[in-house]
């Protein structure tokens, strides 16, 4: 796992790398005068730079002497891609690059990074694996992540509930920042309203190196009425922390994926955990009703 310390001084060697070809003329293309070398906000003795990423990329815009900057500003409210960076002749400025190469290594250490164990503990839920031996088996093999391991099929039946409305899962799936990120805030959102329209649930599993139907073998297991799977989807370069909501009516193994209801990019920049937490509760509350999920279920 990439922890963040290794991470900015990963990012402080490729500023001082880049700045240094384009400061001696060596590579193809490079600047030709020290002035034109985009300039860094701060940089002290000891090498070390602002963070580059705190500015979001709505906020970010290098166009010198724009036509209507307000107008592309505007614009940009309604989009994180990567609008009006500029250039350095065909090159990207070099300000851009390593912005792209900081969310970029954010992006891979989301995928390859584990759930903090300690948070695990912290919220309570059961843990869980699948027969994936270890990371990189789960993200070269996707099958090992839908498979329980025996003992943990064990455990399942250990703590099953019967007659159970809910049985709700948390899992890596592809960004273990989301559920990092997002997880504190939306369970007991969830978990209140569930409460509130009278609908049962039980401890939540963990499961990790786990993805999306995981949840149809624990719903075997269970036989609860819906299981809510939540899981952190593959990151973006703007969007590392997005969690999605797989929720199914009587869940099966090898069922087709047209029998999920899904809601997606659940973060601070997406819908916000607190309220997907309440929209979810009823949407499981409707599930139960029309007992059925997915497409053949009409929400409108």
């Amino acid at each position: 796992m990439i922890n963040e310390a290794t991470l900015k001084e990963s990012i402080r060697d490729i500023i001082k790398n880049v700045i240094q070809e384009e400061l001696s003329g060596t590579g193809a293309g490079t600047i030709k005068s020290q002035s034109q070398v985009p300039a860094i906000e701060h940089r002290d003795d000891t090498g070390f730079v602002d963070d580059i990423t705190l500015a979001t990329m709505k906020e970010t815009f290098y166009i010198p002497d724009p036509y209507d900057r307000e107008g592309y500003m505007k614009m940009k409210e309604f989009t994180s891609g990567r609008l009006g960076i500029w250039r350095a002749g065909p090159r990207p400025l070099t300000k851009a690059y390593l912005r792209f190469l900081a969310d970029h290594s954010a992006a891979q250490n989301a995928v390859w990074s584990d759930v903090d164990a300690e948070l695990v503990k912290e919220l309570g839920f059961i843990p869980l694996s699948t027969i994936a031996v270890d990371k990189a088996e789960y993200i070269k093999n996707p099958n090992t992540g839908k498979k329980l391991a025996d003992e943990a099929v064990e455990t399942v039946k250990k703590n099953t509930v019967k007659n159970l409305n809910v049985q709700i899962v948390f899992a890596d799936g592809l960004s273990s920042r989301a559920i990092e990120k997002n997880a504190a805030d939306f369970l007991p959102a969830f978990e209140q309203g569930l409460k509130s329209l009278g609908l049962s649930f039980s401890t939540p599993f963990f499961v990790n190196n786990g993805r999306v139907a995981i949840g149809d073998e624990i719903g075997e297991i269970t036989d609860a009425d819906v299981i809510a799977v939540f899981c952190g989807e593959r990151p973006g370069l703007n969007s590392t922390g997005s969690m999605g909501a797989y929720i199914t009516y009587k869940p099966t193994m090898g069922m087709e994926e047209a029998r999920r209801t899904v809601i997606s990019n659940i973060h601070d920049q997406g819908t916000a955990p607190v309220e997907a937490g309440a929209q979810i509760a009823e949407l499981c509350q409707t599930m139960i009703k029309h007992k059925m999920s997915g497409v053949d279920l009409k929400l409108i």
